[in-house]
């Protein structure tokens, strides 16, 4: 690992069984990077993914985040305290809260924002404070997003791509420095993919590390620098994404003729 490396996987193996779901993957991700993860089903991307985040612990390898801290063996609230957020395939949002409402629920992960119980039943001045910061802390990110006039709309009421820009501005108020993102453009249509390009082009202007996990090479070409494709848990490939849209053995097992 380098000093201008911000995720370091060295090895990284992990067994169900007798199967291998990740095979000796090693992959080095540099600061203000977005890094794409590609692959067909099965390929162990999203299993990559919990075990960065310790839902899973690898058999064998590391993972080094920001310079030396060692994630494997970790527990994922502890990943989490390192400023690691991650998405997941299926939204969780609060369905009958609303927007702005999910948002505070978000922002109260972040320990400058936390307050106590005593202090909410109360109402002390230190919880009118903190609650009015995270209020505007919210609806700022959401105007970051696009979707500050839903504030008051309940989360269940948002058409999906609003849902998915909502799960990336809950993940952006907990300030994350490395944001794990699974399929955020699954079931998008051609304006929904645009929009949510912008997005992650933003966040990258905010010093944020993404890494994505995406299926749509149209849509991974238009916002990644450096792309990893896996495919039966073995790196298959690693490059930018001209390099990996031209590489025969990635045509030949993912992209197709």
């Amino acid at each position: 690992m380098t000093d201008s490396s911000i995720l370091s996987i060295s090895g990284l193996s992990l067994m169900f069984g007798g199967l291998k779901a990740l095979d000796n993957v090693d992959i080095d991700m540099k600061r203000g990077e977005v890094l794409c993860i590609i692959g067909p089903n099965g390929a162990g991307k999203t299993t990559l993914f919990n075990c960065i985040t310790g839902f899973l612990r690898p058999s064998s390898g590391s993972i080094v985040y920001d310079g030396g801290i060692e994630l494997t063996g970790k527990k994922p609230h502890q990943i989490a305290g390192y400023g690691i957020y991650r998405s997941f395939q299926n939204l969780a949002l609060f369905n009958r809260l609303s927007v702005l409402e999910n948002m505070l629920i978000g922002g109260l992960k972040r320990k400058d924002l936390s307050y106590g119980i005593l202090d909410a039943m109360l109402a002390t001045r230190r919880f009118r404070e903190i609650e009015g910061r995270l209020r505007q802390e919210a609806m700022e990110t959401l105007r970051f997003t696009g979707i500050e006039k839903r504030g008051r709309t309940k989360a269940g009421d948002l058409s999906y791509g609003e849902r998915k820009l909502l799960e990336l501005a809950r993940g952006l108020i907990t300030r994350p420095r490395l944001f794990l993102l699974d399929e955020p453009a699954a079931g998008l249509n051609p304006t929904e993919k645009a929009e949510l390009v912008t997005v992650i082009r933003r966040i990258r202007e905010q010093e944020i590390n993404v890494v994505l996990i995406e299926h749509d090479m149209r849509f991974v070409s238009d916002i990644a620098n450096w792309i990893v494709v896996l495919d039966y848990g073995k790196k298959l490939a690693e490059g930018p994404p001209e390099d990996v849209k031209k590489n025969k053995a990635v045509i030949e097992a993912y992209l197709g003729t």
